[in-house]
């Protein structure tokens, strides 16, 4: 809808902000206790009210027909119902709380307080339509460099974690020698599970991996939000290694030192994921190597241990306990969607990927049932479910002292390794977000010479110093944190596998899982038990789940916030804001050193007609007339009203005329153009080939151009990598019909 007034423009642009910080707000409401908040969020809820009103107002005067209004805009008016002014101070009504029926209207006040759907609904149009590309950016800079033997290594590493070093003994405890019926059970659907993983990594062998299946499948909005899940779920999947390895190594009493180690170790492995895959392998290789000698170590020993009657009696609980050690032991096989990060980096993907994915998962599950064969099989049964460090002590049973620091600094290093793995591999998710500008977009480039997502790297590495300094001592709490979150992510996978079944029947699939369209139900059901298991086993789950539960949904005000960031309209908003705030600072005109490059390119005289694009607040026309360099005339153009505005107030040359336009175009009278300048406008232009086709049209035979553009590490705007591209960008001008040069 087109603003008929200045007041409609700004209710228009004030409401999709509001409407973010109102979904914000409400959704701290339902997950946390906000009492001390309620003035604030009621407040701002009554803003959005009025911005309603404000709109329904305007949108009157547009079609004052009454039928047809309310059949138009019958939401938006639900929206206006002030439902926090209705219950405001319900609970305060003491002397009818005897009254069940208020009593209860009074408990669920804080809910009916939360019935602001119709007013979020506004927020639909923002929700971009899903662009799908054969071909990612990154898929043409990064090589496929990894071998089948180095990708089940990296695998098996990835996916180990913490799990198979401690849960055997869990197992152990709630259901005795008969968990090793639990473990071929787990065994078996963990199989199957990363064969509906290898299906779609085989579909779409690209780095964004559980992000990029979610695009092919639910479309933009709801791959935001899975790829947000799966990327705090790594991130807490990290702090929770990298807390557990240092809990093993070193006693609690010296917790104090767990966050500077912690620290040290986080920028280590991601100055050697900034090297680049090939010297990441290296690290990768070893520490996968050094887990497989590990629990080689402990394995063989056992069966020289071996004693059959530690089994008998098998069943020594009910049989339900077989599925509730299932529960406890299940967070051995997390870590699928860390290997599929690097499919874009594989040599063959579509063929290596599914081999990997099966193949690591089955080696583990037999790593698995044959420790928790061989430990029971050595310690009994009942000693070993008490053990908090199994393999420190089934070192001790073999090998003496020595064989458990020894194993206590495997195992440890074990973990470490598996840290070294995530670490690695997940920035390639903020990159294919940002590829497709559901981040930002500076996340996505690519190191020229390491050929690794360095911008995400090094954002990474503050997140999880953060994370692990918030987690310090609290292994426990962020394992809990992360089950549910995993839980919801593989649902999201299987439940792919089937959709695409049906959506894409004809699409290429290298590997097919077997029992493709209720295979993935069933297994969609044992998630579905372990979080009830969850529920009903964990202390505190509640609480947890609350805690998870808001986490993925802030997924969702951050997709709108990211996806009005990058709308035109809202760029100019922040040009015109930067415009007044930084009014000083635009009085400078442009640097001496630059502006001479520009003259030096463009061959301006007495008789050029110029045009200053993307003028700004006229930093190159300022200089232009400084310098007193002879021009016959300037075309001075800019989206921003208010960088116009300014520009006016410095320059009084009769030879300049301002232009104020809407879009990224060139006003149709203006041709015959000499010399064509800008500054930043490839960085925002919708359409960078259309729009310098434009150009083309517009200037004369023998004429030039120059387009500048400032450039750093927290450069966002929506073009930012295409320009950084040398070879992209001289390819598109080259197709527009000019010949460029480009220079840094």
């Amino acid at each position: 809808m087109k603003p008929i007034n200045q007041t409609d423009e700004l209710v228009q642009n004030i409401m999709p902000i509001a409407l973010v910080l109102l979904l914000t707000t409400s959704i701290i409401e339902i997950f946390y206790d906000a009492t001390a908040y309620y003035t604030i969020i009621d407040t701002l809820d009554i803003f959005v009210i009025v911005l309603f009103c404000m709109d329904l107002y305007y949108r009157w005067r547009e079609m004052p027909k009454f039928k047809s209004y309310i059949k138009k805009y019958w939401l938006d008016i639900i929206a206006t119902i002030p439902f926090n002014l209705i219950f405001m101070g319900i609970e305060y009504l003491v002397f009818i709380k005897a009254l069940r029926g208020i009593r209860y209207i009074a408990r669920g006040a804080r809910f009916v307080k939360l019935l602001r759907m119709p007013r979020f609904l506004r927020m639909r149009e923002h929700i971009k339509p899903t662009k799908i590309r054969k071909v990612q950016p990154h898929e043409k800079e990064l090589k496929g460099i990894l071998s089948f033997k180095v990708i089940i290594l990296i695998t098996i590493n990835s996916i180990m974690g913490t799990g198979i070093w401690f849960l055997t003994a869990a197992g152990a405890k709630h259901a005795g020698p008969a968990s090793l019926i639990s473990w071929a059970i787990l065994s078996l659907i963990a199989v199957y599970i990363s064969m509906c993983f290898s299906e779609l990594t085989a579909m779409f062998p690209k780095a964004g991996g559980v992000y990029e299946f979610a695009k092919q499948t639910y479309g933009r909005f709801w791959s935001f939000v899975i790829g947000w899940t799966t990327s705090i779920a790594g991130s807490v999947t990290i702090a929770m290694l990298m807390l557990g390895a240092l809990q093993y190594l070193i006693p609690m009493r010296y917790a104090g030192y767990y966050v500077p180690l912690a620290a040290g170790l986080i920028i280590i492995f991601n100055y050697i994921a900034y090297r680049g895959m090939q010297t990441s392998t290296y690290m990768l290789v070893g520490f996968a190597l050094l887990t497989i000698i590990t629990i080689i170590s402990i394995i063989i020993p056992g069966f020289f241990e071996l004693n059959m009657e530690n089994f008998t009696p098998f069943f020594v609980y009910p049989a339900i306990n077989i599925l509730l050690a299932i529960f406890f032991i299940s967070e051995t096989f997390f870590g699928w969607e860390s290997a599929i990060f690097l499919s874009a980096e594989t040599k063959n993907p579509k063929r290596t990927m599914p081999k990997a994915l099966i193949g690591g998962t089955v080696i583990i599950a037999t790593f698995a049932l044959l420790l928790a064969f061989t430990a029971m099989g050595t310690i009994p049964w009942q000693k070993y479910a008490e053990s908090t460090a199994p393999l420190r002590d089934l070192g001790g049973e073999f090998f003496g002292t020595t064989g458990k620091i020894l194993f206590t600094l495997l195992v440890s290093t074990s973990i470490i390794g598996a840290v070294a793995s995530w670490i690695v591999t997940a920035p390639r998710l903020l990159m294919a977000l940002a590829e497709d500008k559901l981040f930002f977009v500076q996340f996505a480039k690519i190191h020229p010479k390491h050929k690794s997502p360095y911008v995400s790297i090094v954002f990474q590495t503050i997140i999880l110093m953060v994370l692990v300094y918030i987690g310090s001592g609290s292994y426990e709490t962020l394992l809990h944190l992360l089950i549910p979150l995993i839980l919801v992510l593989y649902s999201t996978v299987l439940l792919a596998v089937v959709i695409l079944r049906y959506k894409k029947p004809n699409y290429p699939r290298p590997y097919k899982t077997p029992f493709g369209k209720w295979g993935p139900f069933i297994t969609i059901g044992f998630m579905g038990f372990l979080m009830y298991m969850f529920i009903t086993q964990t202390h505190g789950a509640i609480d947890i789940l609350r805690i998870s539960g808001s986490l993925l949904a802030f997924g969702i005000p951050a997709y709108f916030a990211i996806e009005i960031f990058y709308e035109q309209k809202y760029i100019t908003i922040r040009k015109n804001l930067l415009a007044k705030t930084y009014h000083v600072w635009h009085k400078l005109p442009i640097p001496k050193p630059v502006f001479k490059k520009i003259i030096s390119f463009t061959n301006i005289d007495k008789n050029s007609t110029i045009i200053d694009y993307d003028c700004g607040v006229g930093g190159f026309t300022r200089k232009l007339i400084k310098e007193k360099i002879p021009f016959k005339k300037i075309y001075a153009i800019d989206k921003s009203e208010e960088e116009i505005k300014i520009f006016k107030e410095y320059v009084k040359d009769q030879r300049v005329k301002t232009e104020l336009i809407k879009s990224w175009n060139i006003p149709k009278e203006i041709k015959r153009i000499d010399v064509f300048i800008s500054k930043g406008s490839l960085g925002y232009v919708n359409n960078i080939e259309k729009f310098l086709k434009q150009v083309a049209t517009k200037m004369k035979k023998g004429g030039t151009f120059c387009f500048y553009v400032q450039n750093n590490i927290i450069n966002m705007t929506p073009n930012a990598l295409i320009v950084q591209n040398k070879k992209k960008i001289i390819g598109i001008f080259e197709k527009s019909g000019l010949k460029a040069n480009y220079f840094r």
